[in-house]
């Protein structure tokens, strides 16, 4: 999401966007999580092909997230944010997006 979408948007409205295949792969990380999307994708049945993307997505909205231990070389580790990470990395996007940078001057 840019910006500009987290400042127009209710949190309500993006949970509401988590639909279709995402809704099924944020099932899945909050079932079968923290792990690889390998892993996952091996535990759940969902497509390699379909589980990656949608997790990029899930991860963009805020709804899944890094798991804290991540191994030191090979796929990353992920997890399923819990309701209170979510709306706070909406309410986090939301105030950046109302607040912007100004630029410095540079002399």
């Amino acid at each position: 999401m840019k910006p500009v979408d987290f400042r127009n948007e209710t949190f309500d409205q993006v949970r509401g966007r988590v639909e279709g295949q995402r809704a099924a792969v944020l099932g899945a990380w909050a079932l079968h999580g923290p792990c690889t999307t390998r892993k996952l994708s091996d535990r759940c049945g969902i497509s390699i092909l379909t589980l990656r993307p949608r997790t990029t997505e899930l991860v963009e909205l805020g709804f899944v997230r890094l798991a804290e231990c991540q191994p030191v070389k090979g796929e990353g580790t992920y997890r399923a944010a819990t309701p209170a990470e979510a709306a706070a990395f909406f309410r986090s996007a939301q105030t950046a997006a109302l607040n912007p940078q100004f630029d410095l001057a540079l002399s």
